[in-house]
């Protein structure tokens, strides 16, 4: 019969596993592209979606630079990904309010 490791030596400790938040960033980035691809082809048939899918891509060009960042430790298109993602939530949200 085995014994577990907490019970051959009393001082290590269990480790749980733990949903951190990188995971959650790389889901995140994931279901925003999705999102993106599906919204993509319905803008094409209804251009009634262009604003979503603009907010949309800012968002997700954002997190692809977060990620970047903490993840892939990359810093040069980390900048250029946080440029591009916040220009195009901003102009997404003038044509929303008609500036």
């Amino acid at each position: 019969m085995s014994k577990s490791v907490t019970q051959l030596n009393p001082k290590a400790k269990q480790t749980k596993k733990k949903f951190n938040y990188l995971s959650i960033l790389i889901i995140v980035q994931f279901l925003l592209t999705i999102t993106l691809i599906i919204l993509g082809i319905v803008t094409i048939i209804k251009n009634d979606f262009l604003y979503i899918f603009e907010l949309i891509l800012g968002i997700t060009l954002i997190i692809m630079g977060i990620n970047n960042h903490i993840i892939y430790k990359r810093k040069n298109l980390t900048i250029l990904y946080f440029i591009i993602g916040i220009g195009s939530f901003i102009l997404a949200i003038l044509k929303m309010i008609g500036l």
